[in-house]
């Protein structure tokens, strides 16, 4: 009898953690830009590059993954690579702001990345700024920069 008991919280316990497991995202529909602060109820990565001038509105963008979604673990440096974590460079060269050294990182078993500064290359989550702002900055248009991952079945 203690057997079956045991033998049943088990199967519950599987059953629920099944239930509770979040699907892969989807590419591009599950991640959102954000040139106006974090996406409310999305788990959200700060893009800032501390050496823009605050005029640039950069203080306030976040990359966003629906929170329905499986975490990719993303994290933002501006001062290079993150140890343990896969990588991609985010370079917009007409931009002054040392934008050289700056990355989106996520955990290995995330969909690869890719970065375009010269538009898009297939499905992507555009990077913006504010459309009242663009103008004061070098090189981020509205049209030109993407984010695309790419195998997204890769996720587990």
């Amino acid at each position: 009898h203690t057997t079956i008991n045991m033998f049943s919280k088990i199967c519950l316990f599987a059953l629920l953690a099944l239930v509770a497991a979040k699907r892969p995202p989807r590419f591009p529909q599950d991640f959102k830009w954000s040139y106006a602060g974090p996406v409310r109820g999305w788990r959200c990565t700060h893009i800032v590059e501390p050496s823009e001038p605050r005029q640039t509105t950069w203080h306030d963008n976040y990359f966003c993954q629906h929170p329905g979604t499986a975490d990719i673990g993303t994290v933002w440096s501006y001062r290079g690579r993150v140890k343990g974590k896969r990588c991609v460079r985010i370079y917009e060269g007409a931009d002054p702001h040392t934008w050289n050294d700056n990355y989106l990182c996520t955990n290995h078993k995330a969909p690869k990345m890719r970065w375009s500064f010269n538009g898009p290359k297939g499905a992507c989550v555009r990077w913006k700024k504010s459309k009242l702002r663009i103008d004061r900055e070098p090189g981020w248009t509205t049209t030109c920069a993407g984010l695309k991952l790419e195998h997204a079945e890769n996720i587990d």
